[in-house]
């Protein structure tokens, strides 16, 4: 195998990343990672005469990958072996017969899906859809997206003549490409569990599926192009330079790049979501897969990723912007170590409500919900952050015991990837909740990952095996035993059972 170097696009719902990822497999680290250019990212609030849009500034964000290229190509003398993007999901853009967008890049986070994700699920039926797809209900899946935006003539989808999710969408102003990639297609709910677009779905929300793309794999050798010219000689690259097909997906990136036995472990992509699964060959479907919300997404090679989709380090991230705005001190470090003084398992609560899904007030969010349950709401910062920590584990060990009954595997061990790696505490309590060892991988899993399946693609490896033995070699994980079950976890864990399951 030879030494390569790739670049990672790597956007995420709050920071994008342009990453350089060193894969040689004679070194001692055989694969490294250098971060290149970093930005702020987040949806936009935009208020016009057809109401209030959270929108992503798509402008902005190609314009700062541009950036991002551009100093890659500095550090690596304008030569690198190729380029991928990563995205969150479910998120796309429609494309005239031009090019160009007919309308904003909508946000996931958007209320605008309400209407439509009651009514599409009422036509189809539950059963339905679940059975088709394997995809969980949230209200934010492209499926109601796109019914959402056919009963909306502003969005105008009659000048449509194709949809690229996020990552599909910066390929093609990078290089032109229109196609789009299967894993980050199938968070769609409009894809069957053979990787193709079912087209009654389609048809049935009022979209004509002629605009969907045509559908290639995570580590195809074909490249999806090459930089545009302009694109080139902007930053730097080589014309030549090709873009090849990644795990669009972020998650299924990350967990590409998970030093993980797949028998046994169970992954968290931890950062801004909480992706929660295992992985392997098949689905896990049925009714009792479809009550718990379970979701079954492509990964690479053919892997199915059996997940729990969670809310994430967004609570903790929305409380700190609410406290910088209130005047108080909001520096994470500091935070944390005042978290670990407050009283353990004081307040729990179920952080997969509705009300924390949109931008706001979080604390007093985690006020109103603590209250209804009976709960005694923290006091202070240093105990609103403990709580929501702690609720995040709570949450983590139901979304495992779950995996572990609805697959029927014995799950061993939990490994932790993504920007949640770091958080030791965070870590130490999902051990202590779920009662399993806790060890984290790669910070940043994701470009890893990005970069590994890109180094598949022109080495014509087909295993993920092989990537994750890579990594092994390169990471240096951290290792979290659970403590000693005390009567504070566990009448924690019965407080937490004790709350309504979540609604969908």
């Amino acid at each position: 195998m030879t030494a390569r170097r790739h670049l990672a696009i790597d956007l995420g719902a709050s920071s994008g990343r342009v990453i350089e990822v060193r894969v040689d497999p004679s070194a001692t680290d055989a694969v490294v990672a250098v971060e290149r250019h970093r930005f702020a990212n987040g949806p936009v609030q935009r208020v016009g005469e057809d109401g209030s849009r959270f929108e992503w500034p798509w402008s902005r964000i190609v314009s700062e990958v541009g950036e991002g290229l551009a100093a890659a190509a500095t550090a690596a003398d304008g030569l690198v072996d190729s380029i991928a993007i990563d995205s969150w999901a479910v998120d796309y853009g429609l494309l005239d017969e031009h090019g160009e967008l007919v309308a904003p890049v909508a946000a996931y986070r958007d209320p605008r899906t309400r209407e439509a994700f009651e009514r599409v699920r009422s036509e189809l039926g539950d059963e339905t859809l679940f059975e088709a797809t394997g995809i969980q209900f949230q209200p934010f899946n492209t499926i109601y997206q796109l019914a959402a935006d056919a009963a909306d003539p502003a969005r105008g989808l009659d000048r449509a003549r194709r949809l690229l999710m996020v990552p599909d969408l910066l390929a093609h102003d990078l290089c032109g490409s229109t196609v789009g990639e299967r894993t980050n297609a199938s968070s769609t709910q409009m894809l069957d569990g053979e990787g193709r677009w079912i087209d009654r779905f389609v048809r049935a929300i009022g979209i004509d599926p002629s605009i969907l793309p045509t559908l290639v794999e995570p580590g195809c050798p074909e490249p999806l192009g090459r930089l545009r010219s302009e694109v080139a000689q902007a930053t730097g690259l080589s014309s030549g330079t090709p873009l090849l097909a990644t795990a669009t997906h972020d998650t299924a990136s990350a967990v590409a790049a998970a030093p993980i036995d797949d028998a046994t472990d169970v992954y968290i992509s931890s950062g801004t979501w909480s992706l929660i699964g295992i992985e392997g060959d098949v689905a896990v479907s049925g009714e009792d897969a479809r009550t718990a919300n379970l979701t079954n997404e492509h990964g690479a090679f053919g892997s199915v990723r059996t997940l729990f989709n969670m809310a994430g380090l967004w609570l903790l991230e929305e409380s700190r912007r609410a406290i910088a705005e209130s005047g108080r001190p909001s520096d994470l470090a500091t935070l944390l170590a005042a978290a670990e003084d407050a009283p353990p398992w004081s307040c729990v609560f179920d952080p997969d409500d509705a009300r924390f899904a949109t931008p706001g007030d979080m604390p007093a969010r985690v006020r109103e919900i603590c209250l209804e349950h009976g709960e005694t709401p923290p006091s202070d910062d240093a105990g609103l952050v403990r709580s929501i920590l702690e609720s995040l584990a709570l949450a983590t060990a139901r979304a495992i015991d779950r995996l572990a009954r609805l697959s029927g595997r014995r799950l061993q061990r939990v490994v932790v990837v993504g920007g949640g790696s770091r958080n030791e505490r965070l870590n130490r309590w999902i051990a202590d909740a779920s009662g399993l060892p806790v060890e984290t991988g790669p910070v940043e899993a994701t470009a890893i990952g990005n970069g590994l399946l890109q180094f598949a693609s022109l080495e014509g490896i087909s295993d993920l095996a092989t990537l994750r033995e890579l990594v092994r070699r390169s990471c240096r994980p951290r290792r979290f035993e659970p403590s000693t079950s005390s009567a504070a976890i566990d009448d924690a864990r019965a407080r937490f059972a004790a709350l309504a399951d979540r609604s969908f």
